[in-house]
């Protein structure tokens, strides 16, 4: 699809509500196929030379991959009134995999799995050998969140090691080496990549993921590109927003998704930009998941980000190492390595 298509495609049928009143509030502003089955930061602005680096690069792999992103799933399901409980069988694992300052999350149904980022350059092997040494050989879905470097640092790993049902990521681009790491593997894979659009839901054996960010068409911080979900299994839930900043927290509010979940993987890892006090009263959180790194020279998780959290059962990489959720729809269970 030529660049002027693929920006008119864009800009026609993505959101059209931009909270503005959000963006008032932060910046003052107005605002399928797989490998075994076939062998053979940066703003939108930017996008057009973005393209363009990319397929001197990738060559067709890039425009391939552009040319998946998918803006029909613009589908309705937002309102702030408590979905539905849909009874389920079986059990759900949710994995916090401790890849240090980094994120990688991975969930385990009978009807499938999901991977949530794959952490950085450094830890992607730790993730391709948890994986393997939990006997999986496919994965449902892939979450590419944003695509900076301790979120799509292993991906090009897991895309070559393991068969991938569904990639999703945001419709932004970055002129990284990693990035085209992971749009090389996208392509050499023939990995099935789309966009999915706020109000979109995924079901996953019984658990269904409802994508409640990104809700505009531009924005000039890689952060809040951030695909986030709110998860429901059975009674359980659980809000996970990549490294969405406030704005991005304010948009899910004013969007009037329904944000109440019993379990918080945080934003930014604990960063002061992320878990604003309205996000955090909306979610209403009673266990607060920190992907964090010991030491990490950022000082996460920040010091009023964990005043927000007292009272909750908080679970940190830094002092857990890898934390397992496991839970029936109504009973959670919480193991860690440490």
């Amino acid at each position: 699809m030529p660049v002027g298509d693929f920006k008119a495609a864009a800009k026609r049928k993505a959101k059209d509500k931009v909270v503005n009143t959000a963006k008032r509030k932060v910046s003052g502003g107005s605002g399928r196929g797989n490998r075994r089955r076939n062998k053979s930061g940066g703003s939108r602005s930017k996008l057009p030379i973005i393209l363009l680096v990319l397929l001197l690069l990738v060559g067709v792999g890039a425009a391939w991959h552009f040319g998946l992103i998918d803006f029909d799933e613009l589908l309705s399901g937002r309102g702030a009134q408590a979905p539905a409980v849909i009874a389920v069988d079986g059990q759900m694992e949710l994995h916090f995999i401790d890849v240090g300052q980094a994120d990688a999350t991975f969930i385990i149904t009978d009807g499938g799995t999901m991977l949530i980022d794959a952490g950085s350059r450094n830890s992607g092997p730790r993730v391709v050998e948890y994986l393997q040494n939990l006997g999986i050989r496919e994965i449902t879905y892939v979450v590419a969140t944003h695509p900076h470097e301790d979120h799509i640092g292993g991906m090009d790993l897991v895309l070559n090691e393991f068969t991938v049902g569904t990639l999703l990521m945001p419709p932004v681009s970055h002129t990284t080496r990693t990035y085209e790491r992971m749009i090389e593997a996208i392509e050499n894979n023939n990995v099935y990549a789309r966009s999915p659009a706020a109000g979109s839901t995924v079901n996953l054996g019984g658990a269904i993921f409802t994508v409640i960010h990104p809700n505009a068409d531009n924005y000039g911080n890689l952060n809040d590109w951030s695909i986030s979900f709110r998860m429901a299994f059975g009674q359980v839930s659980m809000v996970t927003t990549g490294d969405a900043e406030r704005l991005a927290e304010l948009e899910m509010i004013e969007a009037e998704h329904y944000l109440s979940a019993d379990i918080l993987r945080l934003g930014h890892h604990g960063s002061r930009t992320s878990t604003s006090q309205e996000f955090f009263d909306a979610v209403s959180p009673s266990i607060a998941i920190i992907q964090v790194g010991e030491g990490n020279r950022y000082g996460h998780p920040h010091p009023e980000v964990m005043d927000r959290l007292a009272g909750l059962r908080v679970y940190r990489n830094d002092h857990h190492g890898d934390i397992i959720l496991t839970t029936d729809g109504t009973n959670i269970e919480v193991r860690t390595a440490r």
